[in-house]
């Protein structure tokens, strides 16, 4: 006589029990990766302004910031201030792309100006472009929401982000 090919019904029930197991305490952590991109994500939109407040106190000029539903832009004014016509108050009609200070390796963009979102997005309204001056300040408070995180705040006055 020959023996069939197969398992037995009880090598099967193990091997279920044992995915079972490992399903357990693996999709929890599959979850938990989400929310640390998520978080990285807010974090660099909040990096990514607080740069630019301090590249336009550093450099003495105009810095504009546009973001967008998945992405936060930041431009520069190649001209010192005393040689720029009021820019408050009006759309940001600078060109020249101010560069982040290190690549956005987690979430990569098409320009090294740019903070890019995957898990997240700015949520609606998102705030027209504003500027920071040579002295850091904003011409009025903006704040930006990121879904699911507490609201970024841009103070008008010191142009302090918090």
């Amino acid at each position: 006589m020959r023996e069939a090919g197969g398992f037995t019904l009880i090598e099967l029930v193990v091997i279920l029990v044992v995915l079972g197991i490992l399903a357990v305490f693996l999709l929890p952590n599959m979850r938990t990766l989400s929310a640390f991109q998520e978080r990285g994500e807010y974090d660099r939109v909040l990096s990514a302004v607080q740069y630019a407040r301090k590249a336009a106190i550093a450099k003495r000029r105009y810095v504009c910031v546009t973001p967008a539903a998945t992405s936060v832009t930041l431009t520069i004014d190649p001209n010192p201030p005393e040689s720029t016509a009021t820019p408050f108050g009006g759309t940001c009609p600078f060109a020249n792309p101010l560069p982040l200070p290190a690549p956005d390796l987690d979430t990569p963009c098409g320009a090294t100006n740019q903070t890019c979102l995957k898990a997240t997005s700015i949520q609606s309204p998102v705030p027209a472009a504003f500027q920071f001056d040579a002295l850091g300040r904003t011409a009025a408070t903006v704040t930006l929401t990121v879904t699911g995180f507490p609201v970024i705040t841009i103070e008008g006055e010191t142009g302090y982000v918090r």
